[in-house]
């Protein structure tokens, strides 16, 4: 529940209870950041998990190609799609939560962005063009990602392009995973 299903600026605080967990979730100025702009997560982290399954180090500062971001998520490379992006970072960043779920074990009640902090590397100053970014993770991200808390997904996800259907798959595919059955209340 952590991201909007719109693409539209939604500045609601959202609050969350269960099981004694507690979740809020307060927008920034530019908004909520949606499940669009979750790719960009996902992306990171996928790419944190491959080097843990190389075993490379991984940090929480991970830099990577803005174009090789566009095109693992399934969306087009022009300017407009490069600025889309950096769009997409100031909600990330902006979007704080605070929370006393616990990861990697620790239960700890804090607040933090979705990202702590991003960086555009631009190839000259003059032309403006995106070349690299840099995505600091917020510790509690990072957390899950060493502790392995996260779920593969299959890469046709990036070719939903509702935000409701994104996010039944996402309930589906971490509450069925590799059962035979499951069922809701």
């Amino acid at each position: 529940p952590m991201f909007s299903l719109s693409k539209k600026p939604d500045h609601r605080v959202r609050n969350y209870q269960h099981n004694g967990n507690t979740i809020t979730i307060k927008p920034g100025a530019d908004g909520l950041a949606n499940i669009w702009d979750k790719d960009i997560l996902i992306y990171a982290v996928s790419q944190l998990v491959e080097g843990m399954n190389q075993g490379r180090e991984i940090y929480r500062t991970v830099r990577v190609t803005a174009y090789d971001v566009l095109v693992s998520t399934n969306r087009h490379t022009g300017g407009g799609d490069y600025e889309q992006l950096a769009s997409a970072f100031a909600r990330l960043s902006g979007t704080r939560i605070e929370t006393n779920i616990a990861t990697n074990g620790e239960r700890v009640r804090h607040g933090f962005g979705l990202v702590d902090e991003w960086r555009i590397i631009e190839k000259t100053p003059g032309n403006g063009r995106m070349v690299a970014v840099e995505l600091t993770l917020s510790r509690w991200l990072y957390n899950a990602v060493i502790a392995r808390e996260v779920l593969t997904l299959n890469r046709d996800y990036f070719r939903l392009s509702g935000g409701l259907e994104r996010r039944l798959y996402e309930l589906a595919r971490k509450h069925c995973g590799q059962q035979s059955k499951w069922t809701i209340s």
